[in-house]
């Protein structure tokens, strides 16, 4: 029902930069039952720019760094700004208003930020710092005594909006369409629906409350989608706010990957190759130092490959090739003159060590052991 936000257009094309800006919050009754948040990021001091910690986050130069660092890596053109909630406190809300002034100094104006708040502390006075500072969209998770609080917020230079999650019961179905009336009344802006999520910290609660996963989904909760199209049908007639309805297939499949690839394609070596979900490919050789370096001069001298293309790592004894030269014969004839091994590496698309991780290995070849037994029986 309507034209999709930009913030929202922003983020399925993987433009958005997501700042975790602490798990602290006031634990709003209404939501924290169902809190998605992992315990670790539970901790106010859980900071980071899409999945990098920020460690100096005391420092609101050293975040803004960060920040900056993986917007330019994901070539982002917006951020948004989550927790916890980034307005739990007067404190915290000082620090985003100084962020977003930073971040449009140094990302331009047309750099888009969005920020989610439960509204349980929002006021007028917030409401007037985040319209000074730059934000140019609001999105409210109120429980029904806070519906009031958003008021603060229309008429001013940001888009104002609700986005909440489709809990398939009749009582939050009530919910919903009394916000949706509410923010109709008032003349907010939209109202975004999202996908009831079952994941590890929630899944024992939502379990005891008898919730499960829809059949074939690994984290849509089964009835939020039925009840999504029934509150569509319901409210339509009645009022002209624009509603949007995001599956969790298109955070998971959609959001996420685009957003790898956009930083593979940022951060890839001369070898490696991006992967259709955003992973580096690339074909590594191993063995001991001295035959894989013999293997790595022979390469650039007799095959002439271009020095680029290889990735020589003399204190592991590794070298770095393209993932191509897996199915070439040459190749593989060559390297079975070697007492080494080979595979396939596709890894997630980061050099910073506590976020690199192996997705998968694929072997190609290994002669280490058979050329040993041979060299003994001699």
């Amino acid at each position: 029902m309507g034209s999709l936000p930009l913030g929202c257009s922003l983020c399925m094309k993987g433009m958005k930069l997501v700042y975790f800006m602490g798990g602290d919050c006031a634990l709003p009754s209404h939501c924290k039952w169902y809190c998605p948040i992992s315990v670790e990021r539970r901790s106010p001091e859980a900071h980071f720019a899409d999945e990098i910690p920020i460690k100096d986050f005391d420092s609101i130069e050293k975040t803004v760094e960060k920040l900056v660092y993986e917007a330019k890596n994901i070539d982002a053109k917006g951020m948004s700004f989550t927790g916890g909630d980034p307005l739990s406190s007067p404190a915290k809300r000082d620090r985003v208003v100084a962020i977003i002034q930073a971040m449009k100094i140094e990302m331009g104006d047309d750099f888009h930020i969005h920020l989610y708040t439960s509204g349980t502390n929002f006021d007028v006075v917030t409401a007037e710092k985040l319209e000074a500072a730059g934000l140019d969209d609001l999105r409210f998770h109120p429980s029904e005594k806070d519906f009031f609080r958003i008021e603060f917020a229309i008429g001013r230079k940001y888009t104002v909006a609700g986005e909440v999650p489709v809990i398939p019961t009749e009582e939050n179905f009530m919910y919903l369409l009394k916000l949706a009336d509410h923010l109709d009344m008032i003349g907010a802006d939209f109202l975004n629906l999202n996908e009831f999520e079952m994941c590890a910290p929630n899944q024992k609660e939502l379990i005891k409350r008898n919730f499960h996963l829809e059949k074939n989904s690994i984290a849509a909760v089964d009835g939020s989608k039925r009840y999504a199209l029934r509150f569509l049908d319901e409210f339509h007639p009645r009022g002209g706010l624009i509603i949007h309805f995001c599956p969790a297939a298109v955070k998971d499949g959609v959001q996420m990957r685009e957003r790898y690839i956009r930083r593979a394609n940022h951060i890839r070596k001369e070898y490696e190759e991006v992967s259709e979900d955003g992973c580096l490919l690339f074909l590594q050789i191993q063995g001991a130092v001295q035959e894989v370096n013999s293997l790595y001069k022979m390469l650039l001298k007799d095959s002439k490959m271009p020095k680029n293309l290889l990735e020589m790592n003399p204190s592991k004894g590794t070298l770095n090739v393209p993932s191509f030269l897996s199915t070439n014969e040459n190749f593989l004839e060559l390297l079975n003159n070697f007492l080494v091994k080979a595979g396939i590496y596709e890894i997630l698309p980061f050099r910073e060590p506590e976020c690199a991780q192996i997705r998968e290995y694929t072997p190609i070849m290994s002669n280490i052991k058979s050329k040993l037994k041979k060299k003994r029986f001699k």
